[in-house]
């Protein structure tokens, strides 16, 4: 089992999974985009996904911007290689891709609270921001390898899942054990930490049969993410609802 497991994700880019974030983008630049003598930025997303964070982030910030479904651009693939979002476009042109690049952007170019500029205090923000990033999401990235793209055994694709489910309960137990002592992941506040984890939260129902274990605290800090004003308003942008 685990060699057959090891060889299928082997031949899988895992970058081509519905929920992965970006590597490499590019688009010709163009005149800045103004209205109202504000900057409009361009978030490329999949509603739904990681990038959704992103979205929720900038109607936190109050920022003006138009999300772009990747599947309304044209001849995507040539244009972005990795076919991968998010990717911010600046007004000036410029793209910035990767999740945590753009919100650490984001979030120092508007002079965000969000992130603290205390030393101690912005390591514990960027360390549970980077276990959204690069630990929890490519967990789930690894299931829908699984789930979408490989051929197996039915039975076994079944048992594989259920190992991998395993491994991100066990992430969730992490999270649910650091929010015992405090309302969000990071302190008092929520911040995108808290977007992105509740986003995910929603990913176990691609999953029918497959438990994935969600705690108390976690399901308490779901529950009060997703009321945010921020969270509905950018779930609304792209035209989806949170489940």
């Amino acid at each position: 089992m685990v060699t057959v497991f090891i060889s299928i994700l082997s031949d899988y880019n895992l970058r081509d999974t519905p929920h992965g974030c970006s590597d490499q983008w590019f688009f010709a630049a163009a005149e800045p985009i103004i209205i109202n003598g504000d900057i409009m930025y361009t978030i490329y997303t999949i509603p739904g996904s990681c990038s959704t964070g992103i979205t929720v982030l900038l109607e936190k910030l109050q920022l003006a911007y138009t999300p772009v479904k990747r599947e309304d651009v044209t001849n995507y693939r040539e244009i972005v290689p990795t076919n991968q979002v998010p990717a911010l476009r600046l007004a000036d042109g410029q793209i910035i891709t990767e999740g945590a690049a753009i919100a650490l952007y984001l979030l120092e170019k508007h002079n965000s609270p969000m992130l603290p500029s205390e030393l101690s205090r912005k390591a514990e923000f960027l360390r549970w921001l980077m276990f959204d990033y690069a630990t929890l999401h490519p967990a789930y990235g690894r299931m829908f390898a699984i789930q979408n793209r490989t051929r197996m055994d039915e039975q076994e694709r079944v048992n594989v899942l259920q190992q991998l489910a395993s491994s991100v309960s066990g992430l969730w137990t992490i999270l649910d054990r650091e929010l015992e002592k405090k309302e969000f992941i990071t302190g008092d506040k929520p911040t995108i930490v808290d977007y992105l984890a509740t986003i995910y939260s929603s990913w176990g129902k691609s999953f029918p049969g497959i438990d994935i274990l969600l705690e108390k605290n976690v399901q308490r800090l779901v529950k009060a993410v997703s009321a945010l004003p921020e969270f509905q308003a950018g779930y609304k942008r792209e035209n989806i609802e949170f489940k």
